[in-house]
């Protein structure tokens, strides 16, 4: 039987080739699965570990080691830490520093400290400036902005000993000998975001300037303690799918490592944690994006092999004439089935990369058994007929069982949509494979009596050919089946299109909103005036680049660029928000140098002698606001002086009189010489200038804002444009949440850049006036989409440190590689496969032709051209009628399968040229098909 069946395949290769080569898009189809799930979870590692902060990829290993006898630091620290940082793929690079005062001050406060700090491999990342890098012992180079607050150059010298705090006192103590430096550089970070830099950032000059130096320096430097650690970075590849497993075994194994010498710092398992998340929701929806292709490969394969089966119905019937055992009838009926079927699950399998690709055999073992049982059971179900029904050749029909298993996928399809409407159990998640199966199902219950009823009413009409084509198609059953494969194909791709376009639409939307801008610069600066100052200098024209400072649940703009730079939801910005947010210019800041404060005030009248006066200033170079007790108020003239840290100058944010707190009469006083004749005074207050004089009074009370003087360079009551009403209270919680400034709400705008349906923008000059700090904690500079790329080098020439960039375009990329939206994008491929398999249906010869019919036509006088086109026109109006029917399907599909998600019309283009793309190219195989097989 075996050689029978072997002579078989020889004479009819032909269709046990279409056999294979179906079997074989079968496979592919199947296997494209994993692939894909392959492919999208180095994606998703790979996208991941770039939106990650350095907090989530490095390692850090820190403590503090205290110096030894003869005041060297011994290695304990050192030989611990990189024994411990043996995590897979990471190098490291160590570090250390201390705090260090200027030589002549045997006292010093937080303000007067700097850091000395040495770096390993520093030179070969930062760029030089001015001057050179380290080479030698004594040789020293700042930041750019160190180097600004210090007023130093390359070539200055200074003499810097350790420091140790004095808890008792609160300042710092000398703790060693003079050690003299040479400046012999001004450096910036090559990259800021290189992660040689740690979770510190580049050239970090928030606690204090540093001086970095080179190991030799350092050992010069007799001190009290170091703070030493070991920054472990990734290596290209280090955080890969091969190493996921290993880091989450070193991290587990990693965590029972910190001692009280060393601590062990690193926010990697969030990382992991979130990759791990990430492709679990891709696996949650591949597998159910799939599963419909998968159907519809064992149908097209159950159609071919119908096809085949029914060319031989009439041998078979010979064969059991003939008296031939069951068991050979069965092999001679599948073997010539079954074997091209396992020939071409191979060539598919390896054509698709099965071998390589984990999970991969699992999905082809599932399409090839599929298909070989669909093979098996058309064939055993053949020679199982009668003798009679095989010697007639005639096609048997599904009768009612086609109608029954059509209803009982709409009311699957039902459920599993009241579901995802529901609990989303169950089958939910199966709800779009379902409703696409019940589609098809219904067109092939519905489409032989309907095309009969139109064709019938074409023959009256005098459309011939139409007519002929529409009865042609109504009696036979394998039109119907074919027609089911068509509609669900068509379907899927439809369904893919149109809910990818939607999530791309939304993916865009939400990138521009979360962004804010289309480049987003987070940058260092030394202050916020530094900040204005920069983007001013760098951007002149207010066209490009805009300085933002984010705030918990606001944004402090320069308000001036408003109209050109941000992204806004919807459109332009609200017309006038600009002179709405700034009305008017604000008044030069009040400034004093030096490092000693003195006024000259005469109080005329005391409510209490415990009332005391005090003024906050803030260092220009960014240093935390100093409040500069100035004693106890005292009736009469006199001087009041104290020391403040202002050798680099510093803003006066306010005056304050703390007012006792039993006190029922106002405090009146003058200040002679006043460093400004321009004050806000509190409410119920007043300050009068007469010449350089200024007289106050200030009205009793403990209340916000009571005996607090302001410089008149700001407003007096914060303009602001939200979201929704200010706090009941009308104050604004801005850069000091100590002492919210009085608000007022002069614009309500339903949708912020960033900020969304929730928040509020401030104009940043004006707060900054307002505030009692000119620290730029987390600033930014967001770009326009047409910003030149030498504004860039323009904010680094202005001083500030770039440390990373974001656009939408990388936002955007963030949120497609999100789990969803990957598992989303395989239904596109899914579609594709589909109509793949539906072309291949239709080159397969699946539709018994209507030559036999058509030639008795003939005889009884039909026009050879009007049968040569009957059936070319017949597969058209059969793709046409799929294709019609696709379109509602598709949307009925995207409704079961997630309402909340998809909610919304899709963009018109892209599903539409999907759809009508899929037809032609399905309408011209039809087509070419038929003309093969009438020829």
């Amino acid at each position: 039987m075996t050689a029978l069946v072997l002579a078989m395949l020889r004479s009819r290769w032909a269709r046990a080739l279409t056999v294979a080569v179906l079997t074989a898009l079968a496979t592919v189809a199947a296997v494209a699965a994993p692939v894909y799930l392959d492919r999208t979870d180095r994606r998703i590692v790979e996208s991941e570990v770039a939106r990650a902060g350095a907090g989530e990829r490095n390692i850090v290993v820190n403590g503090t080691v205290e110096a030894g006898g003869d005041g060297s630091m011994p290695p304990t620290f050192e030989r611990l830490a990189s024994g411990w940082l043996d995590a897979p793929g990471y190098a490291t690079v160590f570090s250390a520093q201390f705090a260090a005062q200027p030589a002549e001050l045997e006292v010093a406060s937080a303000e007067q400290l700097s850091r000395v700090s040495y770096r390993e491999g520093l030179c070969d990342h930062v760029v030089v400036v001015a001057g050179r890098c380290l080479m030698g012992a004594g040789d020293a180079v700042l930041g750019v902005a160190a180097a600004r607050q210090l007023a130093l150059k390359p070539g200055d010298a200074v003499q810097l000993s350790a420091s140790l705090y004095d808890s008792t006192a609160n300042h710092y103590l000398r703790a060693g000998p003079a050690t003299p430096l040479t400046v012999v550089g001004i450096v910036r970070a090559r990259d800021g975001t290189e992660p040689y830099w740690g979770s510190g950032g580049a050239l970090n000059d928030a606690g204090g300037p540093a001086f970095s130096i080179d190991r030799r320096t350092l050992s010069t430097f007799i001190r009290p303690a170091d703070l030493q650690t070991y920054d472990a970075y990734p290596r290209p590849g280090a955080i890969s799918v091969a190493n996921l497993g290993k880091l989450r075994t070193w991290l587990d194994e990693s965590q029972e490592r910190s001692s009280g010498a060393a601590r062990l710092d690193t926010d990697l398992g969030d990382l992991l944690d979130r990759i791990a998340e990430r492709r679990a929701d891709v696996r949650r929806t591949v597998p159910f994006a799939v599963a419909p292709v998968l159907v519809l490969a064992w149908a097209v394969i159950i159609l071919a092999v119908s096809a085949a089966t029914r060319a031989r119905r009439f041998e078979h019937g010979v064969i059991a004439l003939r008296g031939v055992a069951r068991p050979g009838r069965w092999w001679l009926a599948t073997g010539e089935t079954l074997i091209p079927m396992v020939a071409g699950a191979l060539a598919g399998f390896t054509a698709a990369g099965g071998w390589r690709t984990p999970g991969a055999l699992t999905y082809a073992a599932v399409a090839v058994v599929g298909a070989l049982l669909a093979g098996l059971a058309v064939g055993v179900a053949t020679v199982s007929a009668p003798v009679s029904a095989l010697l007639r050749r005639v096609d048997v029909r599904a009768g009612r069982w086609g109608a029954r298993i059509a209803v009982f996928a709409a009311v699957a399809a039902a459920a599993a949509t009241v579901q995802v409407r529901g609990s989303g159990g169950g089958v939910a998640a199966l709800a779009p494979a379902l409703v696409l199966l019940a589609a098809g199902l219904l067109a092939a219950v519905v489409a032989p009596p309907l095309a009969a009823r139109l064709g019938a009413a074409a023959l009256r009409r005098g459309r011939l050919t139409a007519g002929l084509a529409g009865l042609g198609l109504a009696r036979r059953p394998s039109a119907a089946r074919l027609l089911a494969v068509l509609v669900v194909a068509l379907s899927s791709l439809g369904f893919a299109a149109a809910a990818t376009a939607t999530a791309q639409q939304r993916q865009q939307e939400r990138a521009e909103a979360e962004t804010g801008a289309p480049v987003v610069l987070s940058v260092g600066a030394s202050s916020r005036r530094q900040l204005l100052d920069a983007v001013h200098a760098a951007d002149p024209g207010g066209r490009y680049a805009m300085a933002v400072v984010p705030l918990e649940g606001a944004l402090a703009v320069d308000s001036s660029r408003l109209a050109s730079v941000p992204l806004w939801p919807g459109g332009a910005a609200p017309e006038g928000l600009a002179d709405r947010l700034h009305p008017k210019p604000a008044g030069d800041a009040v400034t004093v140098t030096g490092t000693r404060l003195s006024l000259d005030i005469t109080v005329t009248r005391l409510d209490r002698a415990d009332d005391s006066l005090s003024v906050a200033v803030a260092p220009l170079d960014g240093r935390p606001t100093a409040a500069v007790e100035l004693g106890a108020l005292a009736a009469g003239r006199k001087t009041y002086s104290a020391d403040m840290p202002c050798a680099a100058g510093c803003r006066i944010v306010q005056v304050a009189v703390r007012l006792a707190a039993f006190g029922t009469e106002p405090v009146e006083l003058t200040v002679h010489n006043a460093p400004s004749t321009a004050w806000q005074p509190p409410p119920g207050g007043a300050a009068t200038a007469s010449g350089a004089d200024v007289s106050v009074t200030l009205p009793p009370g403990t209340g916000p804002g009571a005996g607090i003087l302001r410089p008149d360079d700001g407003p007096a009551v914060l303009p602001v444009a939200g979201t929704g009403p200010l706090p009941p209270d009308g104050l604004f919680v801005g850069f000091d949440k100590q002492h919210p400034a009085p608000a007022a709400v002069v614009a309500s705008i339903p949708r912020l850049p960033r900020l969304g349906t929730s928040g509020t923008l401030v104009d940043l000059e004006y707060a900054d006036r307002l505030a009692v700090d000119s620290a730029a904690h987390d600033a930014e500079v967001w770009l326009s989409a047409d910003a030149p790329p030498a504004i860039a080098e323009a904010l680094a020439a202005g001083g500030l440190t770039i440390d990373a960039r974001h656009t939408v375009a990388d936002a955007r990329a963030a949120l497609a590689g999100e789990g969803a939206a990957l598992g989303l994008r395989f239904y596109l491929v899914a579609g594709v496969l589909a109509v793949a398999l539906a072309a291949a249906a239709l080159l397969s010869g699946t539709v018994e032709a209507a030559t036999p019919d058509l030639a008795a036509l003939r005889a009884q006088g039909l026009a050879a051209r009007r049968a040569a086109t009957v059936e070319p026109l017949a597969a058209v109006l059969l793709v046409l009628a799929a294709g019609l029917v696709a379109e509602p399907v598709a949307a009925a599909a995207r409704a079961a399968a997630a309402p909340a998600q998809l909610r919304g019309l899709p963009p018109a283009g892209p599903p539409a040229v999907a759809l009508g793309a899929a037809m032609a190219a399905l309408a011209v195989v039809a087509v070419l098909t038929s003309i093969r097989r009438r020829a």
